[in-house]
């Protein structure tokens, strides 16, 4: 049989038509646009939680959701790539919070007033897993509190009580209360300890320092954690009753699991007037750069930061302590 030549012409592969400009445009404004949706929102259904609750979810993530709207806006203002540039931003812009805390270290001390003791404390979720008690030892030194709490102190820890013995010979843990991991330590006495771990109200310890810091009342919390946003709001909300009958000044510190932007820090802080002196981001401590301030250190009126909150090492926990000091009226 005889073969049929196939022409140069015919054998070539025919070049794929360019995309039209209009179909490339468009595709390229979709991401940076959806981007910028999904911030919008996010930041909406955040504020949404003072109306129901449970969308007080979407409130722990409000700088994230910032974030991603800013990065978009920047993309949008991009010739070309849009959606490419603001995921550059947003990453960009997710890691510069996260190194944040690294950078601030609290400042100049402000002066005493007449009245007034100077008191540094701190709050630390060492990680109820974390083994790792030498270098929690050591970052509890690096800080030099006064006054620290401790959450998700078990008593697998109890070597760091032993430990911190001579710098924090006072000491108090709520071991005997099921379900209360939590634990003070304190350079001067402590004179009147109590807990309660299950309870409608979130677990919590509770101790007084003496007359030379006005019988000020310390506080440690661990709320349960989000998505169980209404969970959270009850034991906040039984917290802060209970605390409505305990009389001068009072600081209360812990993991509350939400961050500033939430209803239930919000609330909470309300309805015990109480001053929020932490706004860094603690958690998680996983590649150094945290992204949610969970961890919260509390004050009632009366009570100023005499410095810029600062974090610590984590030492292997999850999260990084928080610390600040305080002026504490002496009377």
């Amino acid at each position: 049989m005889a073969s049929v030549p196939i022409s140069k012409s015919a054998s070539k592969t025919t070049p794929a038509s360019p995309e039209p400009p209009q179909k490339r445009k468009n595709r390229d404004w979709s991401g940076a646009t959806l981007a910028l949706s999904l911030g919008v929102a996010g930041l909406a259904l955040g504020r949404l939680g003072h109306l129901w609750i449970r969308f007080d979810v979407f409130s722990q993530f409000a700088i994230q959701f910032l974030l991603l709207a800013c990065a978009a806006a920047l993309g949008m203002a991009s010739p070309r790539y849009k959606g490419l540039v603001g995921i550059v931003f947003f990453i960009v812009f997710v890691c510069l919070y996260g190194l944040w805390p690294h950078l601030v270290h609290g400042g100049a001390e402000a002066t005493l007033r007449e009245g007034e003791k100077r008191l540094r404390v701190a709050q630390f979720n060492v990680h109820g897993q974390n083994a790792n008690t030498e270098p929690l030892i050591g970052t509890v030194k690096a800080l030099n509190p006064d006054v620290m709490t401790f959450v998700e102190f078990g008593a697998g820890h109890k070597i760091m009580l032993d430990g911190l013995k001579n710098d924090y010979p006072f000491q108090v843990t709520c071991w005997d209360a099921p379900g209360c991991d939590l634990a003070i330590i304190s350079k001067t006495p402590l004179l009147y300890v109590s807990g309660n771990g299950p309870w409608e109200g979130a677990p919590f310890i509770q101790a007084k320092l003496g007359p030379e810091f006005g019988n000020l009342t310390i506080v440690g919390v661990h709320t349960t954690r989000f998505p169980y946003a209404f969970a959270q709001f009850r034991q906040v909300s039984v917290l802060a009753k209970y605390l409505e009958a305990v009389s001068g000044h009072m600081v209360v510190m812990g993991d509350f699991n939400a961050t500033p932007f939430s209803r239930i820090v919000q609330s909470f802080a309300a309805s015990l007037d109480l001053t929020r002196q932490t706004s860094l981001p603690s958690w998680p401590s996983y590649f150094g750069v945290p992204q949610l301030a969970i961890d919260h250190i509390f004050t009632s009126a009366g009570i100023r930061a005499l410095d810029g909150e600062q974090i610590g090492d984590a030492a292997g926990s999850d999260h990084y302590p928080v610390s600040v000091t305080l002026a504490v009226p002496a009377k």
